[in-house]
């Protein structure tokens, strides 16, 4: 059987196809207006600011030390440089592969962002797509309806004629 484009001869007439679509549109905006839409979209923003700056935060700790802290800076350590240096270089061997570690996760963290970014305005792109694609449904349905009815309006023209 030869495949058709006529969505009448699919078992859909016009008028249910608008109606669908009219629908789909309508809830589109009315998702578009809902305050609890735009609340959720508000706090998945304010939450990937928040986790930006955390990770900026553990970017500026990243670092090995170069100064011992104020507590570890008394009477006796003081004035013995050479016990300074060598506590610093103990802290950096120490933990040098934790800051390795930190490092990999301060850097999948920020591309972890980019992609959620990303995709979020696909998503949107995508949902403003769809709109435009259902529209576009809607207006060549209209006029595939609109040559239905004067090819028919011809038929009886003809019918009557003859």
């Amino acid at each position: 059987m030869p495949e058709t484009t006529d969505i009448t001869a699919a078992g859909i007439s016009v008028d249910e196809l608008n109606t669908k679509i009219e629908a789909v549109l309508a809830e589109m905006n009315a998702d578009q207006g809902d305050p609890m839409i735009k609340a959720l979209q508000d706090d998945i923003a304010l939450r990937s600011y928040h986790v930006e700056g955390l990770v900026n935060e553990a970017a500026q700790c990243f670092p090995s030390r170069t100064v011992l802290p104020a507590r570890m800076s008394r009477f006796p350590l003081k004035y013995l440089g050479f016990l300074h240096r060598f506590i610093l270089r103990f802290y950096e061997v120490l933990f040098r592969e934790q800051r390795t570690v930190n490092l990999a996760l301060i850097k999948a963290l920020r591309e972890s962002m980019a992609v959620n970014r990303q995709l979020n305005e696909q998503v949107r792109r995508g949902q403003h797509k769809l709109a435009e694609v259902l529209r576009d449904m809607q207006t060549r349905a209209a006029a595939q309806q609109a040559m239905v009815d004067r090819l028919e309006s011809e038929l009886r023209e003809l019918r009557d004629r003859g």
